[in-house]
């Protein structure tokens, strides 16, 4: 598996839209497939990797911050403070990912929303931009 893009959308301490490239590189004529994360306690770094978890396993993450939540109580924790009301909140991660010796690219949107007290979450799968 080797990831493409993370994009957060109100997610914990990340407000609005937010993308990540982690495409590994060349530099040089070399492979570089290491990508870094830096930054101050409370920087969001945690929350990143918490968000390719939630991305892929939805209620078996065992993201740092859920603890004894419900799944419904954490994703509306989740759901960045400042988000409208009614405002999505989502992890979207892309990935290739090899399947009987064919690369494909995957898309996995995991959305949500607390509406009228309750967590509607919606999740889409895309396998070379096509709902599967």
């Amino acid at each position: 598996m080797i990831l493409e893009q993370l994009i957060l959308r109100n997610y914990c301490l990340y407000s609005g839209q937010q993308t990540f490239d982690l495409t590994p590189v060349s530099q040089g004529g070399r492979h570089r497939p290491i990508v870094l994360f830096g930054g101050m306690n409370g920087g969001g770094k945690t929350t990143l990797l918490d968000a390719i978890q939630l991305s892929l396993y939805g209620a078996r993450a065992r993201c740092s911050n859920r603890a004894d939540l419900s799944y419904e109580e954490f994703l509306r924790a989740s759901i960045h403070r400042g988000a409208e009301p009614g405002e999505r909140a989502g992890v979207t991660l892309k990935f290739h990912y090899a399947v009987d010796g064919k690369e494909y690219l995957y898309d996995v949107q995991r959305t949500w929303s607390d509406e009228e007290g309750r967590v509607r979450e919606e999740l889409r799968v895309y396998r070379d931009n096509v709902l599967d």
